[in-house]
């Protein structure tokens, strides 16, 4: 517990503030999930980009660090096979 300064003049006992509570695992979990679906939005802009330049299934895959499964499953989701 931390004591309360912004009221130190105040009449009365002091004031304690409680720290701030510890986030749950469920709401861990949660925010890790938020930040993977937004790097997975990325990766799929990354690839449609790539594709849109020219680049082959096979060349996308080998810089990404992704399967070509996974770059095909991305372009046949945003229909472009």
């Amino acid at each position: 517990m931390e004591l309360d300064r912004r009221n130190m003049c105040a009449p009365g006992p002091p004031t304690w503030i409680a720290p701030p509570a510890k986030p749950t695992g469920e709401a861990l979990i949660r925010a890790k999930l938020a930040e993977y679906r937004s790097m997975c939005e990325e990766r799929d802009r990354l690839i449609l980009e790539a594709k849109k330049e020219g680049l082959s299934e096979v060349a996308i895959a080998e810089l990404s660090g992704h399967s070509r499964n996974t770059v095909r499953s991305v372009l046949k989701n945003h229909g472009i096979g």
